[in-house]
């Protein structure tokens, strides 16, 4: 996966984070694809809307994201190819752009689930806020995606 054409490295963020579940692809699957449940799991997301059928080829999601540091942003994804339980293509939209990509491999006894996106920052307060605070930004973004994959599991354990 490649950084989005001509984007400055100041503005860029990559993630390739793979977290295990002790479950099959197939039931982390089938919690996943409830987005109807998203906005009640994670607290960072608001005005939440999937068009298209959810976690479906074609299909887009679009939101409001709210990290732990004072800016707000908006992202749409894209799904470009979704194969359920095993992998979806996408790109990001809005104030993030740029390819990301999520995977479901089984793996000791349950499942690994790695997410890739290399996106680009476009919204000119995050843009600014890069150039003297790339590290503030890159750690609440951290924090999303920490908070988001641990509260995922807490409802997959607990449904």
């Amino acid at each position: 996966m490649e950084a989005p054409a001509g984007a400055d490295p100041v503005h860029l963020i990559h993630l390739d984070r793979t977290e295990w579940f002790p479950y099959s692809p197939q039931h982390v699957w089938a919690w996943m694809s409830r987005t109807d449940h998203f906005q009640q799991w994670w607290r960072w997301l608001r005005e939440f809307e999937a068009e298209g059928g959810g976690l479906t080829t074609g299909g887009a999601l679009h939101g409001l994201v709210v990290p732990p540091i004072p800016y707000r942003f908006r992202v749409g994804i894209h799904l470009d190819e979704v194969l359920p339980a095993e992998r979806i293509i996408a790109r990001l939209s809005g104030d993030l752009n740029g390819p990301a990509d999520l995977t479901l491999k089984p793996a000791r006894g349950g499942c690994d689930l790695n997410i890739r996106w290399y996106v680009e920052m476009r919204k000119p307060a995050m843009r600014a806020a890069a150039r003297y605070a790339k590290g503030l930004l890159v750690w609440g973004h951290d924090q999303v995606i920490e908070t988001t994959l641990s509260r995922f599991k807490d409802v997959i354990e607990r449904p």
